[in-house]
């Protein structure tokens, strides 16, 4: 499958090379010893560029052909499951591309999910669109396991899946294969949805669901959330598209990359010199994407304050643009710095506000909102954090505060205005309500939190 999705560039590579009458010599020797020159240069660019569309195409065309038609059962280790298992490898690869735009609902539909008009898609993990439908004006929000095949001894069952019209997902939600969920439900962070806990409209949230209350807010204008004008959506698709030619900065780190490497800070070294250089040019580059990261994000949104944006706000579209560059450009330099002071004092440069001997996990390679997170001395802080939501297609962003001493646990969810008092513990997988203040010195753990006993 792989070698499939990938054949696309490299007919488009080779066609561009063509055309400008370039061969194999001249492309090798020009990656060896980059310079300037306005053929090899746009054959790079434009098979760079070319690069995700195309293996989209042959993704979706993949799953469409693959996807079981009805529901299934086959043993682990099958070609059946084998199918089950490259559909859904394949779906998550496409996501990591379109997630949340408005080419992924387009995606999905041609790969044989049924998505009524209107909806919103952004990460979906085990999913097998063929099996799946969709009402008309749904959200799902971000890493949300959706009907994905059913394990039992040894074997994978998949069953048709329905989410009702009007209904929003929130992250990290697990909708089981074969539930069919009623209209006009809200879908709480972390909640197991299944259609014997859910029974009829409104907010549903924890491990097992209960109905939530919710307070009435003043209503945005369907023009800023659902209904948008062309200026506006010509506004979000030229942001959108714009993803595709991320891997252009990319591609100069890598070629900086080589250029550095080939150049020997200590010649009469040897092989350690040529070492030396390797690790120069790797933190040189390193650096470089970390930077560039910076500066794109206080270009484009700056210093982030506590409010409201809708989502068709050209706002809310350079916000997710950031994201996703984050994600191709530096996220996996920053990986190498999880858990060190190092990683600390980049993310300070984002806006973060961390205090002395602050311990970090590795989740915090890419920060959604990093001005709200606020981290105070001695904090050790595992877990994740909803600095915002996109409840009503507004996103609603606030401060996330650890005070002095607080342990944030593996997996736990914070929402914005959440306080860990001094000396707290959230237990891992623990959610902590939209404007929560949990008391300093106890332990907390549930969906939603409850105080334990004190540490």
């Amino acid at each position: 499958a792989r070698l499939a999705v990938e054949a696309p560039l490299v007919v488009a590579a080779l066609l561009v090379a063509a055309w400008f009458g370039l061969d194999q010599d001249a492309l090798l020797g020009w990656l060896q010893a980059p310079r300037f020159e306005v053929e090899l240069v746009l054959v790079v660019g434009v098979a760079l560029v070319l690069r995700a569309p195309a293996t989209l195409l042959v993704e979706c065309l993949l799953v469409r052909w693959l996807t079981p038609t009805e529901a299934t059962s086959c043993r682990r280790g099958s070609l059946a499951w084998e199918r089950l298992w490259i559909v859904s490898e394949l779906s998550d690869s496409a996501s990591n591309w379109l997630s949340g735009s408005l080419m992924w609902p387009m995606w999905l539909r041609a790969a044989g999910m049924k998505i009524g008009r209107n909806s919103e898609v952004s990460t979906l993990i085990d999913l097998v669109p063929g099996m799946v439908e969709i009402g008309d004006e749904c959200f799902l929000a971000d890493g949300i396991y959706l009907a994905g095949p059913r394990l039992r001894s040894g074997v994978a069952s998949i069953e048709r899946t329905r989410i009702g019209h009007r209904t929003f997902v929130g992250n990290h939600a697990t909708i089981p294969c074969g539930e069919r969920l009623p209209d006009d439900i809200t879908i709480g962070v972390s909640t197991v949805a299944t259609a014997r806990s859910i029974v009829g409209p409104g907010i549903w949230f924890g491990h097992p669901p209960f109905h939530m209350a919710r307070k009435a807010e003043p209503a945005h204008d369907r023009a800023l959330t659902h209904e948008p004008g062309l200026a506006r959506r010509a506004s979000r698709w030229s942001w959108e598209l714009l993803r595709f030619a991320l891997p252009l900065p990319v591609a100069a780190l890598a070629i900086a990359w080589i250029a550095l490497a080939e150049a020997p800070l200590w010649p009469e070294a040897g092989a350690w010199g040529n070492l030396l250089s390797t690790m120069a040019a790797t933190l040189a580059t390193g650096a470089a994407a970390i930077l560039f990261l910076v500066a794109l994000k206080w270009l484009l949104i700056g210093r982030v304050r506590p409010g409201t944006h809708p989502l068709w706000s050209c706002w809310c579209s350079r916000w997710d643009f950031l994201f996703v560059a984050w994600t191709m450009v530096a996220r996996g330099f920053l990986a190498e710095l999880g858990g060190t002071l190092i990683l600390n004092a980049v993310l300070r440069l984002f806006g973060v506000r961390i205090g002395k001997r602050v311990l970090l996990s590795s989740c915090f390679t890419q920060v959604v909102d990093p001005d709200m997170l606020s981290f105070e001395d001695d904090s050790t802080v595992v877990g994740n954090f909803q600095a915002h939501t996109f409840e009503d297609r507004v996103l609603k962003i606030d401060h996330v505060r650890i005070r002095a001493g607080a342990t944030v646990g593996h997996h736990a969810v914070l929402f914005y205005g959440a306080d860990v008092g001094a000396g707290a513990r959230v237990a891992p997988h623990g959610v902590v309500l939209k404007g929560e203040r949990l008391a300093g010195g106890f332990e907390w753990n549930g969906v939603p939190v409850q105080r334990v006993a004190r540490r």
